[in-house]
C-alpha cells in the first residue's frame, strides 16, 4: 500500500512538473506601458485662439486652416478632412491620434511662421513636413 501511494504521488509530481515545463516556455506576459506625453493639453480662450485662427500658406503649396466650433479646435489641410486638434500652449497644436503636429510662432502682430508635420489618412499618401506662413485671417 505504501508503494502504491508513493508511486501515485510520484506520478502526480511528474505530471505537474511536465505540465509546467511544457507551458512555461510558450507563455509570455505582455504588459503595455503607457506612453508618456511631454505635452500637457491646455484650454484656450476664444481671445487667445483668435490669434491663431485663419489660413496659413504651406511651403508645399497647400493651405492649412485653423477653425473653432464651440470649445473644439479644428485643422484642415487642403481638401483633407478637418480633424480636431488640441492646444498645448505657445503655438503648439497636435491631433489626438498624433497624425498632425504644428508649431506657430508670431514674429510680430501680423506675421506668423512655423512648421507642420502631417501624416495623411489617405492610403498611399506620403507624410508632409512643411513650413507655414500666415495667408489670411
Amino acid at each position: 500500500m505504501k508503494r502504491y501511494l508513493a508511486s501515485a504521488g510520484l506520478c502526480v509530481l511528474a505530471a505537474t512538473a511536465a505540465a509546467q515545463s511544457s507551458t512555461g516556455a510558450d507563455q509570455s506576459v505582455v504588459v503595455p506601458a503607457q506612453k508618456q506625453s511631454q505635452l500637457v493639453r491646455k484650454l484656450i480662450s476664444p481671445q487667445e485662439f483668435y490669434q491663431y485662427q485663419g489660413s496659413y500658406a504651406l511651403s508645399n503649396g497647400q493651405t492649412l486652416t485653423l477653425s473653432r466650433k464651440a470649445v473644439r479646435l479644428y485643422a484642415q489641410i487642403g481638401q483633407q478632412p478637418r480633424q480636431e486638434v488640441q492646444w498645448y500652449g505657445d503655438g503648439r497644436f497636435s491631433a489626438a491620434d498624433g497624425s498632425l503636429a504644428m508649431n506657430i510662432v508670431w514674429i510680430d502682430d501680423d506675421t506668423a511662421t512655423g512648421d507642420l508635420n502631417y501624416m495623411p489618412s489617405l492610403a498611399g499618401a506620403q507624410p508632409v513636413h512643411a513650413s507655414l506662413t500666415l495667408a489670411s485671417r
